[in-house]
């Protein structure tokens, strides 16, 4: 659906804007948050990634289940989809990293042990973040969901019962009703907001809306006083309400996009679509390519002598432009290539004589 894709562009716009302008405050650049942190609320991207999680892998998979033998072929799908080109990112993330320190005279420097290799390379939860690629902390949660979805594929009330529990349990702990820890931090917040995801999944797959065109800009009003909640409000930054109100509001959205799409009430630009198509190489890659976008404006001479708004817009440029080359260039063929390589079904032998 383009509205989704349009989505998804937006929300990994926003999360590029935030860190184009954390990335400006160390030492050797502009010692501050560029900008004066005006997108400092852009890891609300992160929230409505989430929840647009759970929405997708259980729209896409609605008919798969209740169908044990369909796993193997799903889990397959989200291999492919989620470890080759964070793979590939990773490896040039680690050859930027090393290449800069051996030119800074600092040597060869691998900020990697063994100790750091499931978390880093398999993005196993529990073990630690993952190093070198950022981001990829909350693509260990990705990889948790799409294991525990299994549940549904395996029974549909099994899984309804045990995702049922589990949400009452994350909201139990976040009102402060009862105090428990479970493993592979299944008490976090964000795995509430996936569970909405797969509750939007599921009532749009069962139950088709018609809902108005003031639908969308009410739902956008929610998320945006969602924001001002979780930036202004009563709670901390990054706490476990501010997580809540965007999650309600991120499946708000997301009902509302997905109503007007089915009606066909809804054009989005084509060139969002596409933006949103390459979103994951996006959001991976976006980091690398602005710090290197600044390190070469830094050697030439050009960061501290230009207005830094346009350094600013400059690394944001490269690191969109070089990430959505990625996406089609690497991320979309490796997907095609690699999605349907397990579980295609046999034809049946009739088929051939019908």
């Amino acid at each position: 659906m383009d509205a989704i894709e349009g989505a998804r562009a937006l929300a990994a716009l926003i999360v590029v804007l935030l860190h184009a302008g954390n990335v400006m405050r160390v030492d050797h650049l502009s010692g501050h948050i560029g900008l004066g942190n005006i997108f400092g609320f852009g890891y609300v991207g992160v929230d409505f990634f989430f929840v647009l999680s759970g929405f997708i892998i259980t729209y896409v998979h609605f008919k798969e289940l209740g169908r044990p033998e369909s796993i193997p072929r799903y889990l397959w799908r989200r291999f492919s989809r989620i470890f080759p080109i964070y793979w590939a990112v990773l490896a040039l993330t680690i050859v930027v990293a090393t290449a800069g320190h051996l030119a800074a005279g600092k040597g060869l420097q691998i900020s990697m042990g063994w100790n750091d290799i499931p978390d880093t390379i398999f993005l196993l939860m529990g073990q630690g973040e993952p190093k070198y690629v950022g981001v990829a902390w909350s693509l260990q949660y990705e990889l948790l969901f799409y294991v525990l979805f299994c549940l549904l594929l395996l029974n549909v009330r099994l899984g309804a019962i045990a995702f049922s529990i589990w949400a009452l349990v994350i909201l139990a702990r976040i009102f402060g009703l009862v105090q428990v820890e479970l493993p592979f931090n299944m008490a976090n917040a964000h795995c509430l907001q996936f569970l909405f995801g797969v509750v939007v999944g599921v009532w749009t797959r069962r139950y088709p809306l018609r809902l108005p065109r003031v639908a969308l800009p009410a739902a956008v009003g929610l998320f945006i006083g969602a924001v001002v909640l979780e930036v202004r409000g009563p709670w901390p930054l990054h706490s476990d309400m501010g997580a809540l109100a965007l999650g309600l509001a991120s499946a708000a959205v997301l009902m509302a996009l997905v109503s007007l799409e089915q009606q066909q009430a809804l054009r989005t630009p084509a060139w969002l679509a596409r933006m949103g198509s390459v979103s994951y190489s996006i959001y991976l890659g976006h980091i690398l390519l602005i710090n290197v976008s600044y390190w070469v404006m830094l050697k030439l001479g050009l960061y501290h002598a230009l207005p830094e708004v346009l350094v600013y817009a400059l690394a944001v440029a490269i690191g969109l432009a070089g990430t959505m080359l990625l996406g089609r260039c690497v991320e979309l063929p490796l997907v095609s290539l690699l999605k349907d390589r397990m579980g295609a079904r046999p034809r049946h032998p009739r088929a051939v004589v019908v």
